[in-house]
């Protein structure tokens, strides 16, 4: 499953998807040696009618092979904290814990929300 969501505080695109990790070959990131999870960020870039680049859009892919997984969730979604704190320049540091926790809490509500729909 492929679940797109925009950031409601940084209006960063963020992509989850479950299942096969053979998925990730349509973002470009896919390897074999990929464990049960991962957290990428993937750079689209797009070109007008004269085939100059006008748009760059930054995007975070987070895969987690099983929809189970909450741990192996929960831990990718502090690598997208950090990675959306880069790209937006704010500190990732102990003076900024709280707004990471309640940034890291919101992914986790977000994203176990949909893959707890999938579990079988």
């Amino acid at each position: 499953m492929i679940y797109k969501f925009i950031c409601p505080l940084f209006q960063i695109g963020i992509n989850l998807v479950t299942g096969d990790k053979k998925q990730l070959k349509r973002f470009e990131c896919y390897e074999e040696a990929y464990h049960d999870a991962e957290c990428h960020t993937i750079d689209i870039e797009k070109y007008d009618k004269n085939g100059e680049m006008n748009l760059k859009i930054r995007r975070i892919l987070i895969w987690i092979e099983k929809s189970d997984d909450y741990n192996g969730m929960v831990h990718e979604t502090i690598h997208l904290v950090k990675r959306v704190f880069e790209i937006m320049g704010v500190p990732f540091t102990a003076e900024n814990d709280e707004i990471i926790a309640y940034y890291q809490n919101y992914w986790v509500r977000t994203f176990w929300h949909k893959m707890s729909k999938d579990i079988k």
